[in-house]
């Protein structure tokens, strides 16, 4: 439920909000969640990788699309939380032996769909190389349609 009420509170935002509002959302609270020492390791990781993930995100797209629509910082937010979101809700239903299966299949799907193809390969790769991490993700993927490949991935 929470992740609907969610879901329909960033289409809000998105839809009637300034540029960026969305994405500068997204920031603050994945940084509130990071920061919150009541709440588990694990959703600290991960709000961790969210905050992180985006701001490698505003950097690159400023840095490398300057003109680029501020719009599609938001659809990028809100799909990267789609992601996780599906991820965490099929970590959660997964039987402990095929818990690994859906993190290869998350991982890959990240690793399939690359927005900058960033040769920094040690700094996008940080997640998937750290120990510790549930969020096996390239910082460099393209949300938005790593999102809808799962999706498709998941619905056979």
């Amino acid at each position: 439920m929470k992740r609907i009420l969610f879901i329909i509170s960033m289409l809000a935002v998105v839809a009637g909000a300034s540029a960026q509002e969305a994405y500068n959302e997204a920031i603050r609270m994945a940084k509130a969640i990071a920061d919150d020492t009541s709440r588990s390791l694990d959703e600290r990781r991960i709000a961790t990788f969210k905050k992180d993930a985006l701001y490698y995100l505003g950097s690159q797209s400023y840095k490398l699309t300057p003109d680029s629509s501020a719009t599609m910082l938001d659809y990028q937010a809100l799909a990267l939380f789609q992601f996780i979101n599906l991820f965490q809700g099929s970590l959660s239903m997964a039987s402990k032996k095929n818990r690994s299966a859906i993190i290869d299949l998350f991982k890959s799907v990240s690793l399939a769909h690359p927005r900058f193809h960033d040769p920094n390969k040690e700094y996008v790769m940080a997640y998937i190389t750290t120990e510790g991490f549930l969020t096996k993700f390239s910082l460099d993927t393209d949300w938005v349609a790593a999102y809808n490949d799962i999706k498709k991935r998941l619905s056979r």
